[in-house]
């Protein structure tokens, strides 16, 4: 347990040693892309700072994978993902109030922190990639759930329906 918590919080720099190969980060890649679908829905809904995070986020993971060695793109990224992951999860505590959202929300968040605990346990193993990338799923996931409780909120102050914005998104 100890090795492995040591491995998710490491920020050594050494350009010899490498993360994961092409064939295995390419994959990474991609699912690193997740985070622009919420993204593009913020936009579209006139937010920007969220969409501004998450779009940053996966412009940086998408870097470090590309090439992922243990150089200054990793700390980026091992960095500003914690940063994106507290600001979006603060918004969560702040805006998701539906249910349905709330339940769906905190078991995804319990599942995605097993994920990425599982990714870096097995990190020599190929089922890394696929709980990693499935970290990366259910991140997106939560995001789109926080974005649209934002989405709905703003849009009940709009209509003057108050804290009562529950009735105006049909819950």
């Amino acid at each position: 347990m100890n090795e492995i918590l040591e491995e998710i919080l490491d920020m050594t720099v050494d350009y010899n040693k490498i993360v994961a190969e092409w064939e295995e980060s390419k994959y990474i890649v991609f699912s690193s892309s997740f985070f622009i679908v919420p993204a593009i829905y913020g936009y579209y809904n006139n937010l920007y700072f969220l969409p501004s995070v998450l779009i940053l986020t996966s412009l940086i993971s998408m870097n470090f994978w590309r090439h992922a060695i243990y150089s200054w793109r990793r700390i980026i990224d091992r960095t500003f993902a914690k940063i994106s992951f507290s600001i979006l999860f603060i918004h969560g505590v702040m805006y998701v109030t539906y249910i349905p959202y709330l339940i769906t929300g905190y078991l995804g968040t319990i599942v995605l922190v097993y994920c990425y605990y599982m990714s870096n346990k097995y990190h020599h193993q190929p089922i890394w990639l696929k709980y990693h990338m499935a970290f990366h799923l259910i991140m997106a996931y939560n995001q789109m759930l926080i974005i649209n409780s934002i989405v709905y909120y703003e849009k009940s102050l709009e209509n003057n329906i108050g804290l009562n914005y529950k009735k105006y998104c049909g819950s």
